[in-house]
């Protein structure tokens, strides 16, 4: 039998202790972000949560269900175990891993995937672009070679993995096929395949000035000649980034 996952141990605990998500979530401070908390239990693929979650969580966990939910339960998420340090020390340790794993290797880039379904929130992509540090989940993490990429991206701070949803964008970009990109671009200038946010969703869009329109309005064109163009003020939508580059399997 396959050991479960972090994601699917922390789903199990908090069934245990007869909270529902969105219950959890507004006691750990997400308030009407639970959907931020329901990421982790659903699409998170790291064999080990965040400490800075498992703070969030523990006092809500902590000796609820049957049999009652330990301190050592909840930090075992995190991959904390107290040894002879004690539990505050093994924690502070655990950190400064956590800080050490989120560093590049010499010579390498750490690029986040975030989680852009619809129910992972709205607004900016990342905290760089923007939004608030939890407003979207990070999924996983890619680690790429910095010489490779600075052939094509001249600074490298800004980068996010996305997936790509639907089959408005078909057929230059396929479901389910990862893309980069540059959440610095916030403007769509020059016209390209940005990522932004319509009001319902993060989508990826060709964007499209209209020229000399005061106010700015922008066409927002799919690929798929199935959708109709769009045109509306560039106020109206936010974007999170510019796309810099995909992912292709042979």
């Amino acid at each position: 039998m396959a050991e479960l996952t972090a994601a699917q141990r922390l789903k199990a605990m908090r069934e245990r202790s007869g909270l529902s998500i969105r219950k959890l979530a507004q006691e750990c401070g997400y308030g009407d972000k639970w959907t931020t908390y329901r990421a982790y239990e659903d699409t998170y693929k790291k064999p080990y949560l965040p400490v800075d979650l498992i703070k969030r969580i523990l006092p809500s966990l902590v000796d609820r269900g049957d049999p009652p939910i330990t301190v050592e339960e909840v930090w075992s998420l995190a991959g904390v175990l107290p040894g002879m340090m004690g539990l505050n020390d093994t924690v502070e340790q655990a950190e400064r891993v956590n800080r050490h794993e989120a560093q590049p290797m010499v010579g390498s880039v750490v690029i986040n995937e975030y989680d852009v379904s619809p129910q992972a929130g709205g607004g900016a992509l990342t905290a760089e672009a923007g939004g608030e540090a939890d407003q979207h989940t990070s999924l996983a993490s890619w680690t790429l070679p910095k010489a490779f990429l600075e052939n094509y991206i001249p600074d490298l701070s800004g980068l996010a993995v996305v997936r790509v949803l639907g089959n408005s964008m078909e057929p230059d970009f396929m479901p389910g096929e990862r893309v980069l990109v540059d959440t610095r671009h916030r403007v769509p200038n020059p016209d390209g395949v940005y990522v932004l946010w319509n009001g319902l969703g993060v989508v990826i869009k060709q964007l499209q000035l209209v020229p000399k329109s005061k106010p700015p309005r922008v066409r927002i064109i799919s690929v798929n000649s199935s959708y109709p163009t769009d045109e509306v003020l560039l106020s109206d939508i936010e974007i999170n980034g510019r796309v810099v580059g995909k992912w292709l399997w042979k």
